[in-house]
């Protein structure tokens, strides 16, 4: 019963971190958020325990990622670094 406890407050824990950093406009932050939390959990399909370790696994990911977001050139950079591969 703890067990389960614990995996739903991993899981509403996860979501509450991915709505936090859409809010905040961290969008590859929260991209890999959900990516992550997608392959986790299709790779421990099939039993209860294994989605629980995927959601935990996920929350973890998350709160690392909050400290360490990604970082992802934006548009304009990625044009500007074009131009001078040009030149």
């Amino acid at each position: 019963m703890m067990f389960v406890i614990l995996a739903s407050l991993a899981t509403v824990f996860n979501f509450i971190i991915v709505k936090i950093k859409l809010e905040n406009k961290r969008f590859a932050d929260a991209i890999v958020d959900i990516s992550v939390a997608l392959i986790l959990g299709s790779m421990f399909m099939g039993s209860m325990l294994g989605m629980s370790i995927a959601m935990m696994a996920s929350a973890m990911m998350s709160i690392y990622l909050w400290f360490y977001p990604p970082k992802v050139p934006t548009l304009k950079q990625i044009l500007k670094r074009k131009k001078r591969n040009k030149k």
